[in-house]
């Protein structure tokens, strides 16, 4: 009797009945005497690209006493390179041999890597990209091969053509690298679509396009994009969507014999509102009716596409008029090879991994193999997992009870304490896959149905509860509140302030005859006018029109106070007024940068460094990069992913996208900085309110009014941050942030914090190429930047783009460069100033980080008037404390916090122990849930108004005074 609790008031007991576990089968053993191992140890099995199941089939070469080469072809990513099976950990080789120029210069490199006496016996395809260069190496050199009469079998495209040419059923379809060669096919095909590269690995790039306008938008994102495998996308495939079941039929050849070793079945069905959702992979017997019709046809494919050794998947969908190919795979089936211990289950002995082996260099159990699998001799499935609920988890009692179910063989989930888990739509949101393995098939349908019905009943999971408001917070808040001033308190003992602290970087000029030029240096931009400072360069501070009339204009960080300026200099009523102003201001020292040191900054900042001929993004494409609106509009024309939008200067401009727009809307300001003026409109009435009120206020931020409002879209999905630097057009990711967002006090998407993102994550594989093309469409050559970008359930798609550093003061510098060991600030000043600098930064961030960190923003569950603050004091005491900045204090009044507004404060973690970090933070939570942060005076005189509509006196910002690991 098993006993599983998924809430804090119920436990519901399964009674089950404990079946044993099956005895593993009688598995074929692949391990050979040392007296066979001896045999072997003079022959060498080249492995192209070998990762994934790739690596399982390179381990069973070494097991049987074969010597490993890999060779890598040009443009494989080193991050695919590290894609290893945790079960071949262990996996080494003889030698690792770059593609060359030419085969006969890497053939040779291959020999000599090999050593004397050595022969090479087999060339094999590691993974997707090595699959053409196998065939003509192979070919080359004498080895078994499906050699290069049709040159390149990875093209979707070709194999279409050629399967057609045979009389085979075939997929509609055009393709091209120029849009003009499948426009004619996206106008009078019937949507949707399928949009994809030629040359494709698993779902990379593959997009079910609705419409017209998607198809074309995701044609030209691909030509611009980097493929997983690495390399760029040479052309885009785009065929009809076809309807059906959809199989997988792996199989191994040699010379021409193929052998069936396996059939699966993908169980798709419709749940939480998408069409399409994983729910497993099933294994079909080889004498069922689908398998009898699919067999034949992918034998026929392998034949037209010249296949005659290896292994090799093919994807083919059932349609109403019978088997149509989806693609050919000519290389092991991936997954890193998870299904194979399925596989050997139900074979009783062998999986697709052997076979390929065997397929090579054992010509007795090659043959001996059967044409088909045989009847299976257990039964048993990859389940994937589907959460019908969302929410923060606290423990996972479903696996705990999945992992004692007899036919239970192995479960892999990223789902965790912690965890955010979301409602299933899609692979990505899958929390886990399962695989089921029992010689009794009502065992392991029993098993089936249980996992199943723990899915229904929201029972794999136990949430975190949520506190619960007697009332709905008041969340209503202005474009720009009233708001503190903010003074910001630090401790004098700082190491980075000691004598002897700076070390000077080296500059590619003599900077004690030079100056820099920087635009509205407050905030962040106080930061890089400190840093140019030290290392000796003089620096003008040149104020915007705007700006000089600004409280912002005495907007420095702690450290940055008593910035001394070599001039300062007001922006003049023309372009050419501003020039001369600057250089009598800088007299004998010569310029040789200019910086835009805050959001107001940038139109100026582009237009005065192109004038000054030093290096400039320039006006060109765009003469105003902070405009919203045309920010998308040209990210659009570059192919990418872009926000539905409207703006205008009188509401007649908009009315018609307000009346016809999906609520919830967002309306701000074409020049926005942060959340400044954004609002997140509900229904018309809300939106034209809001439209009018920001076209009658000044911005509290920059100084400016508001020149025109912007009605977008309503994102859903991720929120991220993406730093970088550039330098002619060559960028540097610095730093990926990522939005921590939960609802709570009623209120959605409350601010947690920010959290570094690692570098190789899959997140930043999407994020990063996208955000650099649209650095490049935006014209963006230089300098600081930072993009706001939201990971869609199609994809990335860009929020606003600023052309200048990270803002917030930069209070995240410290945690940056703990983490990286250096921070978007140092890395700007070197972009401009020190060449050698800046092409020795790495091109992401170090995976993993140096140490482990975040920005916590401070919640608040409750509400009164501050009598003390004991929950700052126990932060201050944290072992991974760096600093805390709040406007709370004695006699501030406190309101539940339900948007950036109400928060209470911020705190940065950091620690080389991330137990250390966890611990801290979780403490953190507990107290802002415990209402451990504040005491309160009284019980009910002290509730007042959020903090975000009061004048508050103060910021109180502490910074632990022995971190000296942190600059």
């Amino acid at each position: 009797k098993l006993s599983l609790s998924f809430s804090t008031d119920c436990i519901v007991f399964f009674s089950l009945k404990m079946v044993p576990k099956p005895q593993a089968p009688e598995f074929s053993s692949l391990s050979i005497s040392d007296d066979g191992q001896q045999e072997h140890q003079n022959e060498m099995v080249v492995i192209v690209d070998p990762y994934s199941t790739g690596c399982c089939v390179a381990q069973e070469f070494s097991k049987v006493g074969y010597k490993l080469i890999a060779v890598w072809t040009q443009g494989f990513s080193e991050e695919m390179k590290t894609h290893v099976p945790t079960t071949c950990a262990g996996l080494s080789y003889h030698a690792e041999v770059d593609e060359e120029d030419s085969l006969e210069k890497t053939a040779a490199a291959i020999k000599v890597a090999a050593g004397t006496g050595k022969s090479v016996i087999a060339c094999i395809a590691g993974g997707e990209a090595g699959v053409d260069y196998a065939d003509a190496l192979s070919e080359h050199m004498g080895l078994r091969t499906n050699g290069t009469d049709i040159p390149n079998r990875r093209d979707k495209k070709l194999q279409q053509e050629l399967i057609r040419d045979k009389g085979m059923r075939s997929v509609r379809q055009a393709g091209g690298d120029k849009f003009e060669d499948v426009e004619e096919f996206l106008r009078t095909e019937e949507y949707p679509v399928v949009v994809k590269p030629v040359e494709s690995a698993g779902s990379d790039g593959v997009k079910l396009c609705q419409s017209y306008q998607e198809a074309k938008d995701h044609f030209h994102l691909l030509m611009k994009s980097q493929m997983v495998n690495g390399g760029g996308c040479p052309a885009v495939l785009c065929q009809e969507f076809l309807r059906g079941k959809e199989y997988v039929v792996d199989h191994v050849s040699r010379d021409g014999v193929h052998k069936t070793t396996m059939v699966w079945v993908y169980d798709k069905r419709p749940a939480n509102g998408s069409a399409f959702v994983y729910y497993g992979c099933l294994p079909i017997e080889s004498d069922t009716e689908e398998a009898k019709i699919v067999i034949p046809y992918i034998r026929d494919v392998l034949d037209a596409l010249g296949v005659k050794n290896g292994p090799s998947h093919g994807e083919v969908m059932m349609t109403p008029d019978g088997p149509c190919l989806v693609e050919m795979n000519c290389r092991a089936n991936g997954g890193d090879g998870s299904w194979r211990p399925l596989a050997s289950a139900l074979t009783g002995g062998y999986s697709q991994v052997d076979a390929a082996v065997w397929s090579f260099v054992d010509e007795a159990r090659f043959a001996a193999l059967p044409d088909v699998p045989p009847p299976f001799k257990a039964q048993g499935q990859e389940v994937e997992l589907v959460s019908y609920s969302e929410g923060i988890v606290k423990s996972t009692p479903g696996f705990d009870v999945i992992r004692q179910l007899p036919s239970f063989s192995y479960l892999e989930s990223p789902v965790k304490k912690g965890s955010k888990v979301e409602y299933t739509v899609d692979l990505i949101t899958t929390p886990g896959i399962v695989i089921l393995i029992h010689q009794d098939e009502s065992v392991f349908k029993r098993d089936l149905e249980f996992i199943r019905y723990l899915e229904t009943i929201n029972g794999l999971f136990l949430y975190e509860s949520k506190p619960e408001a007697l009332t709905r917070p008041k969340a209503e808040v202005g474009a720009f509140p009233e708001g503190p001033s903010l003074i910001r308190h630090m401790s004098n003992d700082r190491p980075e302030l000691r004598a002897g602290g700076l070390v000077r970087r080296q500059t590619t000029v003599d900077a004690s005859k030079e100056v820099v030029v920087i635009v509205n240096p407050y905030t962040t931009g106080a930061w890089i006018a400190k840093e140019v400072m030290n290392r000796t360069f003089k620096v003008i501070a040149l104020y915007t029109e705007d700006f000089q009339r600004s409280e912002l204009k005495d907007r420095l960080p702690h450290t940055c106070d008593g910035l001394n300026f070599h001039a300062v200099v007001n922006e003049g009523d023309t372009l050419a007024n501003t020039v001369s102003a600057v250089y009598k201001a800088a007299g004998s020292f010569r310029i040789v940068a200019c910086f835009a040191g805050g959001e107001a900054g940038v139109i100026l900042a582009d237009a005065l460094s192109e004038r000054l001929d030093v290096r400039s993004n320039g006006t060109t494409p765009i003469s105003n990069r902070r405009d919203k609106k045309l920010q998308q509009e040209v990210i659009k024309n570059a192919g990418l992913r872009s926000i539905k939008q409207v703006s205008g200067v009188t509401f007649e401009e908009v009315e018609e996208f307000l009346n016809t727009e999906k609520y919830p809307l967002v309306v701000k300001p074409v020049q926005s900085s942060g959340n400044h003026g954004v609002r997140l409109c509900h229904n018309f009435d809300e939106a034209k309110d809001h439209f009018h009120h920001l076209l009658n206020v000044q911005s509290k931020t920059n100084g400016e009014i508001c020149k025109a409002v912007i009605c977008q879209e309503f994102l859903k999905g991720k929120e991220y941050l993406i730093d970088h630097v550039s330098r002619d057009s060559i960028h540097k990711t610095v730093m990926i942030w990522m939005y921590d967002k939960r609802n709570v006090n009623s209120a959605s998407n409350v601010y947690f914090g920010t959290i570094p993102v690692d570098s190789k994550s899959q997140e930043a594989k999407l994020l990063i190429p996208y955000v650099r093309t649209a650095l490049k469409a935006l014209g963006i050559k230089n300098g600081p930047s930072h993009c706001k970008v939201m990971m869609t359930p199609s994809g990335p798609c860009m929020i606003e783009m600023n052309s200048r550093s990270h803002g917030n003061d930069g209070i995240w510098k410290p945690l940056c460069n703990a983490l990286c060991g250096y921070s978007q600030v140092e890395a700007s000043v070197d972009a401009s100033l020190d060449k050698q600098s800046f092409m020795a930064l790495p091109d992401v961030p170090p995976s993993p980080f140096k140490s482990h960190g975040q920005e916590v923003t401070l919640v608040s569950f409750s509400r009164g008037t501050v009598k003390s603050t004991p929950g700052f004091d126990e932060i201050k005491e944290m072992e991974s404390y760096v600093y805390l900045e709040t406007v709370v204090e004695a006699g501030s009044k406190i309101e539940y916090t339900v948007d950036l507004f109400t928060n209470v404060g911020n705190v940065i973690l950091m620690h080389r122990d991330k137990a250390v970090l966890e611990g801290d933070l979780e403490r953190i939570r507990q107290l802002e849930k415990e209402n451990g942060l504040f005491e309160y005076e009284g019980s009910t005189s002290g509730i007042m108004k959020s903090p975000s509509v009061l004048k508050i006196h103060g910021t109180q910002n502490v910074f632990t005074s022995d971190r000296s690991d942190l600059y």
